[in-house]
Protein backbone atom coordinates (compact mmCIF):
# COMPACT_ATOMS: atom_id res chain seq x y z
CA UNK A 1 0.00 0.00 0.00
CA UNK A 2 1.27 3.45 -0.82
CA UNK A 3 2.63 5.06 2.33
CA UNK A 4 0.53 8.24 2.23
CA UNK A 5 -2.67 6.17 2.12
CA UNK A 6 -1.78 3.57 4.75
CA UNK A 7 -4.03 2.68 7.68
CA UNK A 8 -2.12 5.03 9.95
CA UNK A 9 -3.62 7.94 7.97
CA UNK A 10 -7.10 6.96 9.18
CA UNK A 11 -5.87 6.74 12.77
CA UNK A 12 -4.16 10.12 12.55
CA UNK A 13 -7.30 11.62 11.02
CA UNK A 14 -9.36 10.12 13.86
CA UNK A 15 -6.94 11.71 16.33
CA UNK A 16 -7.42 15.09 14.67
CA UNK A 17 -11.20 14.71 14.71
CA UNK A 18 -11.22 13.69 18.36
CA UNK A 19 -8.98 16.65 19.20
CA UNK A 20 -11.48 18.94 17.48
CA UNK A 21 -14.36 17.42 19.45
CA UNK A 22 -12.40 17.83 22.68
CA UNK A 23 -11.77 21.49 21.80
CA UNK A 24 -15.46 22.17 21.12
CA UNK A 25 -17.00 20.24 24.04
CA UNK A 26 -15.92 21.55 27.42
CA UNK A 27 -17.77 18.63 29.06
CA UNK A 28 -15.44 16.01 27.60
CA UNK A 29 -12.85 14.78 30.07
CA UNK A 30 -9.34 14.19 28.74
CA UNK A 31 -8.75 10.78 30.36
CA UNK A 32 -11.73 8.88 28.96
CA UNK A 33 -11.47 10.62 25.57
CA UNK A 34 -7.79 9.69 25.31
CA UNK A 35 -8.52 6.12 26.46
CA UNK A 36 -11.10 5.77 23.69
CA UNK A 37 -8.55 6.84 21.07
CA UNK A 38 -5.90 4.48 22.41
CA UNK A 39 -8.44 1.62 22.38
CA UNK A 40 -8.86 2.28 18.65
CA UNK A 41 -5.09 2.10 18.22
CA UNK A 42 -5.05 -1.22 20.11
CA UNK A 43 -7.84 -2.62 17.89
CA UNK A 44 -5.78 -1.79 14.81
CA UNK A 45 -2.67 -3.38 16.28
CA UNK A 46 -4.55 -6.54 17.20
CA UNK A 47 -6.18 -6.81 13.78
CA UNK A 48 -3.11 -7.99 11.91
CA UNK A 49 0.56 -8.84 12.14
CA UNK A 50 2.64 -5.99 10.78
CA UNK A 51 5.21 -3.47 11.95
CA UNK A 52 3.26 -2.11 14.91
CA UNK A 53 5.99 0.29 15.99
CA UNK A 54 6.23 1.76 12.48
CA UNK A 55 2.44 2.09 12.37
CA UNK A 56 2.35 4.01 15.64
CA UNK A 57 5.39 6.12 14.72
CA UNK A 58 3.65 7.22 11.52
CA UNK A 59 0.52 8.19 13.46
CA UNK A 60 2.67 10.06 15.97
CA UNK A 61 4.64 11.85 13.26
CA UNK A 62 1.51 12.97 11.50
CA UNK A 63 -0.17 14.21 14.69
CA UNK A 64 2.97 16.05 15.82
CA UNK A 65 3.13 17.87 12.49
CA UNK A 66 -0.25 19.55 13.05
CA UNK A 67 0.37 23.27 13.54
CA UNK A 68 -0.31 24.56 17.01
CA UNK A 69 -3.13 27.08 17.33
CA UNK A 70 -2.90 29.24 20.43
CA UNK A 71 -6.67 29.66 20.64
CA UNK A 72 -7.28 25.90 20.68
CA UNK A 73 -5.69 24.94 24.00
CA UNK A 74 -7.91 21.91 24.66
CA UNK A 75 -7.24 20.57 21.17
CA UNK A 76 -3.51 20.89 21.71
CA UNK A 77 -3.83 19.29 25.16
CA UNK A 78 -5.51 16.26 23.58
CA UNK A 79 -2.94 15.98 20.79
CA UNK A 80 -0.12 16.25 23.35
CA UNK A 81 -1.73 13.54 25.50
CA UNK A 82 -2.11 11.29 22.44
CA UNK A 83 1.54 11.87 21.55
CA UNK A 84 2.67 10.87 25.04
CA UNK A 85 0.40 7.81 25.10
CA UNK A 86 1.54 6.69 21.64
CA UNK A 87 5.20 7.13 22.58
CA UNK A 88 4.68 5.07 25.74
CA UNK A 89 2.97 2.35 23.66
CA UNK A 90 5.80 2.45 21.09
CA UNK A 91 8.36 2.07 23.86
CA UNK A 92 6.46 -0.83 25.44
CA UNK A 93 6.11 -2.62 22.09
CA UNK A 94 9.79 -2.09 21.30
CA UNK A 95 10.77 -3.60 24.66
CA UNK A 96 8.45 -6.58 24.08
CA UNK A 97 9.93 -7.20 20.62
CA UNK A 98 13.47 -6.96 22.04
CA UNK A 99 12.64 -9.46 24.79
CA UNK A 100 11.08 -11.86 22.29
CA UNK A 101 14.32 -11.79 20.31
CA UNK A 102 16.39 -12.88 23.31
Amino acid sequence: MIDEFGPYVQMATLGEQMANRYQMDENLELGPHLAHYMEEVEVNIAADRFNHVGFMEKILGRLKSIPEATDERRRQDFLQAVSVALQERIDRTSREVALDGI
